[in-house]
């Protein structure tokens, strides 16, 4: 949270900072201070909530971008994984290329280190371009431990010069030239920015690493390290992943930058961005005295305001790493290179934005968080995508949380559930994963940042934030690869219970809870009680699951200190009665909307109650009576047996049957005002009908519209 300051004492702090002696601590302490004063003043005139708006508008204006991008620009090409791909691992990639700009081409020569993991293994499948459709690469050529290969239909076969056993290395070079086709998000591509500049970049996500150099496209395995060597025209610089290591002038005007990426990466992390770009540096001080590097990469129109809108960067950093552990690239860097494209990607080390703007500041932060949960952690596959973009959006409510308070958090967390429609139909979990547009559906993201929301209230604060600093860096999946399974039975082992129940309704099923529910207050013996009704009928809409969930209810009294109460809530029906202090004024039910939900308030009467409904054959009065949209009808039958429940109207004819069956007990059947079909009848008055065991029992309602 910025902190806040009372004038009296705001003075007197600056110069007591400024008559410290200034050495360089002391002197960040005053940068430090100006920082967090700064900011307290921008915000002190401006409406929070309102704040928050504007950033989850364009948090959803980032996501809704890239989704259309998907949708629009994807060319069907599938990462087409080879059955024997789990035959090898790859380890390392020495990535060497040549970009020049008139006329526009990619010239690489790529070498991969692989290990067999099994004996006799004689040939291997990498995923390559086969360009059937736009004309081959030109200058083909694939030497190494080879025999022979052949191109075709997205995959690279080559025939090795020997049968490599299980543990054994070899290396395969691959050399080409030639435009690559761009496709999906972005690949490789040649573009301009707005001020007409030249930029060349790549987004590779989820499997279009292939388009423009050979490898096993496959998120799961990862490479050990990675170089990238890519030489361009002077003018321009090359941000990549990791440390520059070298930049060396060349021929032709030409200078090459040489970039080493020593943690372990997924293919479609490995990125370039090429432009005439301006640099600038700020720093993330990990561990007193020691510093990691904040490198940007920007268009020369957006240097000024990229000062100001990554200002917060460090803040950031040190969010994240206290609750999800250090930073995981530490020892090289992090920063932002600019790239043409509607929204931002999480490139390791090297974040890849497409604008540059404060009202980002959110999407800022998504990226940011990605360099845990996408980079470090990476889904297994894209049935998994949720563990990458879900955990990214809940560290943007996160992010929030920490630098405006809790209400920011909640206002943007709600914010999303303006989605809620969509997530009736569609699940979290990817079952399919042949359409980009599907997989990365803002479903993906909202709900997905829902289902971790509701998962630290199922398990609490303490452990929830022990889970999400402790998975990152577990040896399961540290600089690995995780699927739902898997941190859901992580989840397990830190709660200490199943959890099996909330991943199967919330990740793997559709839909939310439909809850209806109501209090009465009622006293007995003397002592005041409140009972609690609650039903979930979102049957009534086609969709019979059950949720447990924990559900939170707020009785107020009329002298205020409010109690808090905890129900779990599983049953089609289900009440709950509790001893208070004194009649209670209301009862809120999840005021803080921790549970995905839509509920609506229904009133509840004595007869609700178990065990008050007589032990008699009794039809009760409806309640309300006159009614609008719903009403509620009491019986009781003194033995078990068929009950018939039935709505007439004045002249005799039968509008609806509510029920009709064995009941072992009296109940309380609620009415719609629909007829058989579903149709709403129109206002006046009706009869309502009790038989049971060759009796009979009629009253009035009145049903106004």
């Amino acid at each position: 949270m910025i902190p806040s300051f009372n004038e009296n004492e705001l003075f007197p702090a600056i110069l007591r900072l400024f008559h410290k002696p200034k050495g360089r601590k002391s002197m960040k302490m005053i940068f430090l201070f100006i920082c967090l004063l700064t900011t307290s003043l921008l915000f002190a005139g401006q409406d929070i909530s309102q704040r928050v708006k504007e950033f989850a508008r364009a948090s959803r204006e980032f996501q809704e971008i890239e989704r259309q991008n998907f949708t629009s620009h994807f060319l069907s090409l599938q990462k087409a994984l080879t059955p024997d791909s789990s035959e090898f691992d790859q380890l390392y990639y020495d990535l060497n290329f040549v970009v020049t700009t008139s006329p526009e081409n990619l010239e690489g020569t790529v070498t991969g280190y692989f290990r067999s993991n099994v004996n006799g293994l004689d040939r291997v499948k990498l995923n390559f371009d086969s360009r059937e459709d736009i004309g081959a690469w030109n200058d083909l050529a694939v030497t190494g431990n080879v025999s022979g290969f052949s191109l075709s239909n997205l995959v690279l076969r080559v025939d090795l010069d020997k049968p490599y056993g299980v543990g054994e290395e070899f290396s395969i070079t691959v050399h080409y030239s030639g435009l690559p086709r761009s496709s999906g998000f972005k690949a490789f591509e040649f573009d301009h920015n707005f001020a007409g500049d030249l930029v060349i970049s790549t987004l590779s996500e989820p499997y279009l690493a292939q388009t423009w150099w050979p490898c096993k496209d496959d998120p799961s395995d990862k490479l050990d390290s990675v170089k990238i060597s890519a030489t361009v025209p002077e003018n321009m610089i090359v941000a990549s992943n990791g440390l520059l290591q070298s930049v060396t002038p060349g021929a032709n005007n030409t200078k090459t930058f040489v970039w080493k990426e020593k943690y372990p990466i997924t293919t479609y992390l490995v990125s370039l961005a090429i432009s005439n770009y301006v640099t600038f540096r700020d720093s993330f001080e990990y561990q007193p005295g020691k510093f990691m590097p904040i490198d940007y990469f920007v268009y020369p129109g957006d240097f000024n305001t990229a000062r100001s809108a990554f200002a917060k960067m460090p803040q950031m950093l040190r969010v994240y790493s206290d609750a999800y552990g250090l930073y995981p690239f530490v020892e090289e860097k992090y920063g932002h290179a600019e790239f043409v494209w509607g929204g931002a990607m999480e490139h390791q080390t090297c974040t890849s934005i497409g604008r540059v703007a404060n009202s980002w500041e959110t999407v800022y932060a998504h990226e940011l968080s990605h360099q845990w949960f996408g980079d470090l952690v990476t889904c297994h596959d894209w049935h998994n995508i949720w563990m990458n973009e879900g955990f990214a959006t809940f560290s943007e409510a996160l992010w929030l949380e920490k630098a405006y308070g809790k209400t920011a958090y909640h206002d943007y967390v709600n914010y999303y559930l303006d989605d809620i429609d969509s997530w009736a139909t569609d699940h979290v979990y990817r079952y399919t994963t042949d359409n980009p547009g599907y997989i990365f559906h803002r479903t993906v993201y909202t709900k997905g940042m829902w289902v971790l929301h509701m998962l630290r209230h199922v398990v609490g604060d303490a452990i929830f934030f022990q889970i999400l600093k402790q998975y990152p860096y577990n040896p399961a999946f540290f600089h690995k690869d995780v699927t739902t399974e898997q941190f859901r039975d992580f989840c397990e082992q830190i709660y200490g219970q199943d959890l099996d129940w909330f991943f199967q309704q919330w990740i793997y099923q559709p839909y939310y809870p439909n809850y209806q529910w109501g209090y009465l207050n009622f006293q007995q013996d003397q002592q005041n009680y409140v009972y609690i009704l609650i039903k979930q009928v979102q049957d009534e809409v086609g969709y019979p699951h059950l949720y447990k969930m924990p559900i939170d209810l707020i009785v107020e009294y009329p002298a205020g200190n409010p109690d808090t109460l905890v129900v779990w809530d599983s049953l089609a029906v289900q009440g709950f009665q509790f001893p208070i202090r004194e009649k209670s004024q209301s009862v809120r039910f999840d005021p803080d909307r921790w549970v995905l939900k839509r509920a609506e308030q229904i009133p509840v009467s004595i007869l609700d109650i178990p065990g008050n409904l007589a032990s008699e054959f009794k039809l009760y009065p409806n309640f309300p009576n006159p009614f609008n949209r719903e009403t509620r009808i009491p019986f009781a039958i003194d033995q078990k047996g068929t009950v018939q429940l039935e709505i007439y109207d004045l002249l005799g004819r039968k509008v609806r049957t509510l029920a009709e069956g064995y009941f072992e007990q009296g109940a309380v059947i609620d009415w719609d005002g629909t007829d058989e079909r579903g149709n709403p009848v129109s206002s006046g008055v009706y009869l309502y009908r009790l038989r049971f065991d060759q009796r009979e029992q009629t009253r009035k309602m009145l049903l106004i519209r």
